[in-house]
């Protein structure tokens, strides 16, 4: 599992500062001695007037009363506020390149709509490129860890996902599920077999993938059960969705990585859309450093 040194906060109003930090602290424990930044991008043209608008120019000042004023002690951990102007995408980028953050938590202005996804959100976005793991927090969603859902291969990405779900759970209290949803490909018509054969078949491939991830988290004190759901339409985002629903998770984790290779495009759609309509708190685990090369020339254009 990768560690949990430095967390930043991207906040833009004051209603989603007490989620974010509650959320913050929770991880902040995974390694014990987190440093928290609190970070706010304001736009360089001026922002209309209107009702619950922060106030114009905001400042770090302003932004340390939203952390004070909010529900966790913060004054518990080491943490910092800035204030910085520009691109949101840019700026949140930069930051957490620069000063070396270990995981990026972004706020969510409303509900997840599964039947209009949000094509291009700043979160799909900063999950694409941002160089550490990335947690999107829902308004108003409380502080997960009791009910966690792991989508899973059999794969080092789909393992650091669980190993770091077992570790929130052990801090909260909770449990861990190890979710494969299996591809059923129409192929098996080309051999005679049968729909059901075909799909037990695969079943078997998914639950042996299921018991070599458990291997990786054996010393885990976390209860930890597994689940293989059948897609036979090759998109596995309704039915993790169904299950997370069903389940009542508090928090999906996700192993995401680089786009090599086309395992990992698929990997990272699927991310991105559970990011987009996840109606709860979405953790996408990167390995720290990738991508670090393309963002750097991406940022070297936007100046």
């Amino acid at each position: 599992m990768e560690p949990v040194n430095k967390i930043l906060i991207c906040l833009q109003d004051p209603d989603e500062t007490a989620g974010l930090l509650s959320h913050a602290t929770l991880l902040a424990a995974i390694d014990g001695d987190a440093e928290l930044h609190l970070l706010h991008v304001r736009s360089p043209e001026p922002a209309a007037p209107g009702p619950g608008a922060p106030p114009s120019p905001l400042g770090p000042d302003e932004l340390r009363a939203w952390a004070e004023a909010a529900g966790p002690d913060i004054d518990r951990y080491r943490w910092r506020a800035e204030v910085l102007e520009g691109s949101r995408l840019v700026e949140i980028l930069r930051y957490a390149m620069d000063n070396e953050i270990d995981l990026i938590l972004l706020g969510q202005a409303g509900p997840a709509d599964t039947e209009r996804p949000r094509r291009g959100t700043l979160a799909r976005r900063i999950t694409a490129k941002a160089t550490c793991s990335v947690l999107l927090v829902p308004r108003g969603a409380a502080s997960g860890g009791r009910r966690i859902i792991v989508p899973v291969r059999n794969s080092p990405c789909s393992a650091m996902a669980l190993a770091t779900a077992c570790r929130i759970a052990e801090l909260a209290g909770g449990a861990v599920c190890a979710l494969n949803v299996f591809a059923v490909h129409s192929n098996y018509l080309k051999v005679g077999a049968t729909l059901e054969e075909h799909t037990a078949l695969m079943r078997q491939w998914a639950e042996r993938e299921c018991e070599e991830l458990l291997r990786s988290v054996a010393d885990s004190k976390v209860q930890v059960t597994t689940r293989c759901e059948p897609d036979l339409y090759l998109d596995p985002v309704p039915i993790i969705l169904s299950h997370v629903r069903h389940s009542e998770a508090d928090l999906v984790v996700i192993g995401a990585r680089g786009r090599t290779g086309a395992a990992g495009v698929l990997l990272g759609t699927v991310t991105e859309q559970l990011m987009q309509d996840c109606p709860v708190p979405v953790l996408a685990v990167k390995k720290k450093g990738e991508c670090l090369g393309v963002l750097r020339a991406l940022l070297s254009l936007a100046g």
